[in-house]
């Protein structure tokens, strides 16, 4: 009986799991901010605040969301770990809505911001299939949780890349569908969570 038995391939540390997509998730961002105008996107961001604690909010949630995702897959973690995003995801949100709000601009194209949905849609979709991938390796008690915190960080991780060729300000049309973007990633990975992570559960 034991003749059959295949050895079990232990799981790497969460933080090192973390490092990895983080570091695999920086490279589009690196090639990306090669083309971009980040002399033109520093200067947006050094003339309003709100833009530089938004980048920060939306960095810091891609990075905690994805730790509280793969330590979801781990039995032995207190679930608590879940709420790890909610600090920089409340930043984010309330530095966006403020920026947006002190803006008394006229409301960018319709056509403009559906390209930011587009933006973080076509880049969040691989980084969630790849930390799906990772959490593959995990027991996730909550596969719907896990699903949906990799979709949040996915989609966070969009947002900030996005950041750098963001070339006008914030209205509230255009964070509406960037939330809707956030909103379709993290609900589609919490709705794929069982399915994807069905070895796991």
């Amino acid at each position: 009986m034991a003749r059959g038995l295949v050895p079990v391939r232990p799981l790497g540390s969460p933080l090192r799991r973390v490092l990895g997509w983080v570091l695999v998730v920086a490279l589009p961002g690196a090639g990306l901010a090669a083309v971009a105008d980040l002399r033109g996107a520093l200067s947006r961001h050094a003339a309003d605040p709100a833009l530089v604690l938004a980048a920060v909010g939306s960095i810091a949630t891609a990075i905690t969301a994805a730790a509280a995702a793969i330590l979801a897959t781990l039995p032995d973690r207190d679930p608590r770990w879940a709420l790890l995003p909610a600090p920089s995801l409340a930043l984010w949100i309330g530095a966006s809505v403020s920026g947006a709000g002190a803006e008394h601009e006229v409301p960018i194209s319709l056509s403009d911001a559906c390209a930011c949905v587009g933006f973080i849609l076509g880049l969040g979709v691989p980084f969630a299939l790849l930390l799906a991938a990772i959490l593959k390796g995990g027991y996730a008690l909550h596969p719907s949780l896990s699903g949906g915190l990799a979709g949040l960080a996915a989609a966070s991780a969009a947002a900030s890349i996005l950041g750098l060729f963001h070339p006008f300000a914030m209205a509230l049309n255009d964070l509406a569908l960037h939330a809707l973007a956030v909103a379709l990633l993290s609900g589609a990975g919490a709705g794929s969570g069982r399915r994807l992570l069905r070895a796991s559960a």
